[in-house]
């Protein structure tokens, strides 16, 4: 049976993917005035703190979504149905883009290269460290969902809080310290692929518990304080290059507006009347996010190259124009080549489906032969 679509969470998704998007877009604007104007740089910084939920809010609908269920099918059933639609893809685009990247550069490419990129951390592209992370957690998710489906919710709520303390906080502080010149807290801090797994828990708890409108409007008053702070934060902490550190989802600063935002949806989202056209482009792109997320970078590549070949702005207010059209022209033809990979991966599954059926048929009606003609 087909899952009914939630609204809220289809908006939060499409939030989220266009607040990817901007992230990757920004950063050649940051990167700009870094070195040359520090006031330019933080503002431009302001902006892309508010788009610093988009990363977490995806954590937190996997979390919603996919502890929530109540389904007891095997684990190995779960990992047929869910890992090929994850790793296929990323193979593939993986491939894509070592390719991409090989001849743009005109640098040497061999298997041997390959493999040694996509099994690194980083894997063959900067932004593929996500499928690394999700791609694991996933291998858990049948035992996280046991666990959290069977945990009280104040339990939850300590173990989300713990988490968020021995993780983003300590290591926050790790990174202002060392800065300093004193080491703290290294032993104490927790792995990223825990932080991260915290946010699936966060959603798991923000999609099916109630909290107060007192507690919501706390949050809503520390993200925005939070927004506020992290591009004085990142003033402090950078030297003359651009360092995400403190933007990314494992520090403090987006911990809070993610919880913000998605509260925000949760208790709003239907007295807002959402225009019908928007909720049915939200319908229809909120299954499309995986693949936009995977092609939009080198979409947003081969527009900037286009453009610079046509206008390279100079003043702080072009630049900003300029940033604005490279998204726009990015995340519509991520879209649509989205919409088109999408086609290919479900109709190659059904293929090979079908021929695997079809095998499987043949090869009845040749055992049944075989025992008539024994009989025989």
């Amino acid at each position: 049976m087909k899952q009914e679509r939630v609204k809220y969470c289809d908006a939060l998704r499409l939030v989220a993917i266009v607040s990817v998007v901007m992230i990757h877009v920004l950063a050649g604007y940051r990167d700009f005035y870094v070195q040359n104007n520090r006031l330019y740089y933080s503002t431009v910084t302001f902006f892309d703190s508010i788009t610093r939920t988009g990363v977490p809010i995806f954590f937190m609908i996997t979390g919603a979504f996919m502890l929530t269920k109540k389904d007891n099918i095997k684990y190995s059933e779960f990992l047929k149905k869910r890992l090929p639609k994850l790793c296929i893809p990323f193979i593939i685009l993986s491939i894509g883009y070592y390719l991409y990247d090989g001849f743009l550069n005109n640098v040497p490419m061999s298997i041997l290269d390959f493999f040694e990129k996509f099994t690194s951390p980083g894997g063959v592209k900067y932004h593929f460290w996500f499928m690394y992370i999700i791609i694991i957690i996933y291998l858990f998710i049948p035992f996280l969902k046991t666990m959290v489906q069977n945990i009280k919710k104040n339990d939850l709520r300590n173990l989300i809080l713990l988490i968020f303390i021995f993780g983003n906080l300590l290591k926050t502080i790790n990174l202002f310290s060392t800065k300093m010149g004193v080491t703290l807290f290294t032993g104490f801090i927790l792995n990223d692929l825990i932080i991260y797994t915290n946010y699936l828990f966060l959603g798991y708890y923000l999609y099916n518990y109630e909290v107060k409108r007192k507690n919501r409007s706390i949050l809503y008053t520390i993200g925005i304080i939070s927004i506020l702070l992290l591009p004085l934060a990142d003033a402090l902490y950078i030297d003359n290059v651009r360092n995400d550190v403190l933007v990314t989802a494992n520090s403090i600063f987006p911990f809070v507006p993610s919880i913000a935002i998605f509260l925000l949806f949760k208790y709003n989202y239907n007295k807002w009347k959402v225009p019908k056209i928007i909720e049915k482009f939200a319908n229809k792109l909120a299954p499309l996010t995986f693949y936009i997320y995977m092609i939009h970078v080198i979409i947003m590549e081969c527009v900037e190259r286009q453009i610079l070949k046509l206008w390279f702005p100079n003043r702080f207010i072009e630049r900003g124009l300029y940033y604005l059209v490279i998204f726009i022209l990015t995340f519509c033809s991520s879209y649509i080549v989205s919409i088109f990979l999408n086609w290919l991966y479900n109709k190659g599954t059904n293929v090979i489906k079908i021929t695997i059926q079809k095998l499987r048929e043949r090869k009845k009606a040749n055992e049944e032969n075989k025992r008539f003609f024994t009989k025989v």
